[in-house]
């Protein structure tokens, strides 16, 4: 039985290969992006009470603090940094309450001492020390790219191994570091798994 190029049913064939090479040539193609490394904002807050110069953390059960201190006399901010998207100021105690220099900290305990200033000092020792602080693409290391910028940050801690703050006039950061998967090791611990072979 021959059927004819002219037969309803080839039509509707040939238009719809048509239809679909079409749709082919118009789908945009996905890029072939490798994950990548990062470092990246997770929260902000306000802080008031001049600036802060050095951030000590801690931890009480389930929770990760960090003391914000500032020059002697100033007072001292406990932050709750617990979720790093919602950080909160737990407290604000000042000079008044005989903590002026913190010499560390254990939960819920310091260790604080009271810093004797010398009588031929000037004031203007007591300025922070000021910089600025650059979050930096490098995943074409020929062409670095600056992804944000902080500027007159008077305080920089690593915290963990994921977690970064830093202060300056407009609060305190709270930023995330996040090494990208391995596709390669990713695979090779599934053959681990699956397969029982060795990952190296």
């Amino acid at each position: 039985m021959r059927i004819s190029l002219h037969h309803p049913a080839v039509a509707i064939i040939i238009l719809t290969a048509g239809i679909g090479q079409l749709a082919a040539k118009d789908k945009p193609k996905q890029p072939n992006a490798s994950p990548q490394d990062q470092i990246s904002v997770s929260g902000h807050i306000i802080v008031s009470g001049g600036p802060i110069l050095r951030f000590i953390a801690t931890q009480h059960y389930d929770r990760s603090y960090v003391y914000a201190e500032r020059a002697t006399g100033q007072p001292i901010t406990i932050l709750d940094v617990t979720k790093p998207n919602q950080p909160v100021i737990v407290s604000q105690f000042d000079a008044s309450s005989g903590t002026t220099n913190l010499v560390a900290v254990a939960g819920t305990a310091a260790l604080s001492g009271t810093a004797v200033t010398p009588v031929n000092s000037s004031a203007d020792t007591a300025k922070p020390s000021v910089q600025t602080i650059r979050l930096m693409d490098l995943s074409d290391p020929a062409s670095p790219k600056v992804t944000r910028q902080f500027d007159g940050v008077t305080a920089v801690e690593k915290l963990s191994a994921s977690l970064i703050l830093l202060a300056n006039p407009e609060g305190v950061w709270v930023l995330s570091q996040h090494l990208a998967d391995d596709p390669k090791m990713d695979e090779r611990y599934a053959r681990k798994v699956i397969y029982g072979e060795s990952m190296y």
